[in-house]
Formats: structure tokens, C-alpha cells, sequence
């Protein structure tokens, strides 16, 4: 699966400023409409305020009668042109009106009004006694004029604004993403054999779960180096003995003029290519199991067939050593890895057969009870003391009662590693009447 990679910069910087941009055109276009109804109200009031002043006058000085149309002089400001007005008789003289007003009048309507081409804004007044009416009307072009203009004006700084608002915003994240920077060149200078815990000057809340994430990684990969290196000290140390003991007893075979004494030191020899031997399966086991992955193929597994193929396999062993080796087991089943769980039993029964004196017993019980299923290898040798059972599933320990026997150390260290990996328990305890050692591997 193929990483996606992103920029936390960029992520962060377009939303922030795409947002701002979004929420400042929208509060401009409100602020646009805003401003247009409000200048409308006010051109309003002042198309009213007009047309009442007019009336006024016209009501005093304008009387019915008189020959012709008065207009007034030229505009002296061109903002005048934008303003026009009729003064008309009830009988529907017209008496007065400025020079860019039409001899028809502006509106028909009474009160506001807009004519047809949508050019004017219109507003028509009567007097009290109806004999005079003033019809007043304002270009509507100067109004959008003057709303534009303020619009600008409102644009304006936004223009200018946006700009520099994103420069701000990109300095402030790559400001606040500096810490991350500085974490990263922290990590890329370290020593691969650095693996002490990362405690950098600054750096947000933010991260401190992955910052702590990466320290207990550190500190597990740094563990399993030091029990790797530890393993292949203690490996090669096992390995030096019975590779020692060998070339030993090759030279007295190679030098010795005497049948017998040959005879025994190619027994030797045998016995410690045994050793080694099986120490080398041991150590691959160990060495396959190790890792911290989880088990893989888990499948359901018939434990009864594997308990009674490993007593098979094993049973020339108890006969050579007149050991019996009893069996009790019960279909059960259980999920985990097959071949796995055959090298559990595997080193159980052997270490029970190798340990257990010339004449014993080894008892192998498969059950299944209210807590799961429950697995006992139950033997007649000479057990382990309460005080060691702790130790004897380190790498390499050996029980005091058991120097004499050939083995590595290893058995119950790959047991132990089997049953986690199926989260089961094991169990160290007496065999009946208190002698003996009784193994319970707990599939729960």
C-alpha cells in the first residue's frame, strides 16, 4: 500500500485562508446590499425632502394663470443634472420644471416610482388641497455611481488585505510547525545505536502522544538489542563449550594407541555432536520465535492428534530409559499455529523424558475445563525448587538438579515464548506426592 504524503502547511494554509477569503467576500456583499439600502432610504428621503420644499414654495408663489412655462437657469454643478422636477396645476399645467425634464410628466403614480426603462427614480407629492402637484426624480445611474464607489472602497483594502493576511498566516504555521522541524533534524543527526528517549527544548501538546509513541518504541527496540546481544553472547558461550569438548576428544581419538580409549572418546564425540546439535535446533527455534509479531496463521488446531504424534515420536526415548510414558487426553481444540504448538509439546515431553531417571514416569494430561483447556506434563525426576522456577525460563539457565543431563537451557524459554504468542499461561509445580515437576500450559 503506497503512502499518501501531504503538506500540514499547506493543509493548514489553504482552509484558513480559503475561509477568511469566503467569510470576507461574503461580509463585503453583505455589506454591499447593506450600504445600497441604505443609500436608496437616504436618496429617498431626499427625493421627499425635495419635493416637499418645492411644494412648499410652489404653493406661495407659483399661481394659476400665469402665460407659459418657467424654467430655471442652466445647472452650475453637473450633479444637478442627476436631479429633475415638475411643478403642475390640478388641471394639468405644467408651471414649472428644470431644463432636463421631459414637458410630459415624469410619473403617473403618486408617492415613489420608478419609470420604464428603470433610469429614474420618480416621486410625485399633492398639497393639501390637491391644486398643486411637484413630481421630483433623481438618475438612478449616480446612485449606482455612488453605491460602486463605496463598494470600492470597501474592496479595496481587502485587495490589499488578503496579501498580507496570507503572508501572516504562512509565517505563523511555519513558526508553529518549527518545533516538528527541529524534531525531525533531532532525530536524522541521531546515532543508530542512540536510542535514548527524545526530549526536545519546545514542542506542542499536540504531538507529545506520538512523541511518546516513539520513546517506548525506542526504548522496546533498545531492549531487544540488549537481549539480542545477550542471546548471542550467552549462544556463543554454550556453543564454545561442547565445540571445545569436541576437539578435544577428536585429538585423544586421533593420538590414543588403545581400542577402548577411542572407542570411548568417539562416544564422546557423538555425544557432544548431539549436544551441539540439538543446541543449534534449539537456538533457531528461539531465534524464529524472538521477534514481537503476532502469530500469523492462526487456524483451529485438534490438540489430542499432536499430544498423542509428539508421545509417538518420543516413545523410543522412554523405552531406551525404561520410563513410562502415560497419555490421557480428550478432543479438544484450540486456536493457533499448528507447528508451533507441536514444538510446545515437543520440548516439554523431551525435557520430561531427559530429566526423569532411568525407571520413572512421565504423565501427559489433556483436558478441558470451565477456564479452557488445560495441558500437564506431569514427571518422576527431580524437579525444580520453588526458589528457582522464576529463573528456569530465562535463555541458557539450567536447574541446579539437572547439570548432568545434555541440554541447553533453552526448553522452557521457547515454551513459555509458544504459550504467549497463543495467550495461554504456564505453570511450574510439584508432581503427585510432592516430587517430581508438573508443567500446566493454560489455553484460556
Amino acid at each position: 500500500m503506497n503512502t499518501v504524503w501531504f503538506s500540514l502547511r499547506q493543509r493548514l494554509l489553504l482552509p484558513i485562508l480559503g475561509g477568511v477569503t469566503v467569510l470576507w467576500l461574503a461580509m463585503l456583499a453583505l455589506s454591499y446590499l447593506d450600504a445600497h439600502h441604505e443609500i436608496d432610504e437616504l436618496l429617498d428621503a431626499q427625493l421627499a425632502h425635495i419635493a416637499q420644499t418645492l411644494l412648499a414654495l410652489a404653493s406661495h408663489e407659483v399661481h394659476e394663470g400665469d402665460e407659459g412655462i418657467a424654467e430655471l437657469a442652466d445647472a452650475v454643478d453637473k450633479h444637478q443634472y442627476n436631479l429633475r422636477f415638475q411643478i403642475w396645476s390640478s388641471d394639468g399645467n405644467l408651471l414649472l420644471r428644470t431644463r432636463n425634464a421631459p414637458l410630459t410628466a415624469l410619473t403617473t403614480e403618486e408617492g415613489f416610482s420608478e419609470d420604464p426603462g428603470g433610469q429614474w427614480r420618480n416621486f410625485s407629492l399633492w398639497d393639501k388641497e390637491r391644486s398643486v402637484q411637484v413630481q421630483v426624480g433623481e438618475d438612478l445611474e449616480a446612485r449606482d455611481e455612488l453605491i460602486l464607489q463605496i463598494a470600492w472602497k470597501l474592496l479595496l483594502p481587502a485587495l490589499f488585505g488578503l496579501p498580507l493576511l496570507g503572508g501572516w498566516v504562512w509565517l505563523a504555521t511555519r513558526r508553529g510547525m518549527a518545533p516538528l522541524d527541529a524534531l525531525a533534524a533531532q532525530i536524522n543527526r541521531r546515532d543508530p545505536a542512540h536510542l535514548d528517549a527524545l526530549v526536545p527544548v519546545s514542542a506542542p501538546t499536540e504531538i507529545r502522544p506520538m512523541l511518546q509513541a516513539l520513546n517506548g518504541l525506542f526504548g522496546r527496540v533498545g531492549q531487544t538489542l540488549v537481549n539480542e546481544r545477550r542471546f548471542t553472547a550467552d549462544a556463543a558461550h554454550e556453543l564454545r563449550t561442547p565445540l571445545a569438548a569436541l576437539a578435544a576428544q577428536a585429538q585423544v581419538a586421533q593420538r590414543s594407541g588403545d581400542d577402548a580409549e577411542r572407542r570411548h572418546a568417539l562416544e564422546q564425540v557423538r555425544v557432544g555432536v548431539e549436544r551441539a546439535t540439538h543446541l543449534v535446533s534449539q537456538l533457531l527455534t528461539l531465534a524464529r520465535l524472538d521477534p514481537q509479531q503476532p502469530l500469523g496463521d492462526s487456524q483451529p488446531v485438534q490438540l489430542k492428534s499432536l499430544v498423542e504424534e509428539v508421545c509417538a515420536t518420543n516413545g523410543a526415548a522412554a523405552l531406551d530409559k525404561r520410563i513410562t510414558l502415560e497419555l490421557d487426553a480428550v478432543a479438544v481444540e484450540v486456536r493457533g499455529n499448528a507447528t508451533m504448538l507441536q514444538i510446545l509439546l515437543r520440548n516439554l515431553i523431551d525435557n520430561a523424558i531427559r530429566y526423569t531417571p532411568s525407571g520413572g514416569s512421565v504423565r501427559v494430561t489433556l483436558s478441558a475445563t470451565a477456564a479452557g483447556v488445560e495441558l500437564q506434563v506431569a514427571d518422576s525426576g527431580p524437579g525444580i525448587s520453588a526458589a528457582e522456577r522464576d529463573l528456569v525460563f530465562q535463555r541458557f539457565h539450567r536447574g541446579a538438579a539437572g547439570q548432568d543431563q545434555v541440554g541447553s537451557g533453552l526448553g522452557l524459554s521457547i515454551v513459555q515464548r509458544i504459550a504467549e504468542l497463543h495467550g495461554a499461561r504456564v505453570l511450574l509445580g510439584d508432581a503427585q506426592n510432592g516430587a517430581g515437576l508438573r508443567v500446566t500450559v493454560m489455553f484460556g
